[in-house]
């Protein structure tokens, strides 16, 4: 069936609020997990595990440093604890080499939970890097 096999992606692009905010060389990682209870009835010995509370996603990119500012003033929103203006809605679509999007998540009140710079040595050729992990409360992968 088509459609079926191992994506492949090329770049990531993150957009806030409809508006593209950059785009990013790897994906890192994107993370939802729920945390097990082990749970006993009365006196049996039998234990069951069951969902618990779900820890929050997180999206993890990164890219070389660019000289916009946008990203470290929306992460700087969250560190001056604005977090009612941080939280935004984003979409994150991932494109192949020719340039179509091969698939793409949403993510709901999201905002810059950290944001790193990779340090360099002085007379180095290597680019800056920055890795920008965000957190919402809601990630969900959409059709593309």
């Amino acid at each position: 069936m088509a459609g079926d096999g191992p994506l492949t992606a090329a770049r990531f692009e993150l957009s806030v609020d409809g508006r593209s905010l950059g785009v990013f060389a790897a994906l890192v990682s994107i993370a939802s997990a729920i945390e097990v209870v082990e749970h006993s009835s009365g006196s049996e010995t039998i234990l069951e595990r069951l969902p618990g509370r779900q820890k929050p996603p997180t999206v993890t990119l990164k890219r070389g440093v660019t000289r916009s500012i946008e990203m470290a003033a929306w992460h700087e929103l969250v560190l001056f604890g604005d977090l009612a203006a941080a939280r935004r809605s984003c979409s994150l679509t991932m494109f192949d080499a020719t340039g179509d999007p091969v698939a793409r998540y949403h993510l709901s009140d999201a905002w810059p939970m950290k944001v790193e710079i990779t340090a360099l040595e002085f007379g180095g050729a290597d680019v800056l890097m920055e890795t920008v992990t965000l957190t919402c409360d809601v990630l969900q992968r959409v059709s593309v």
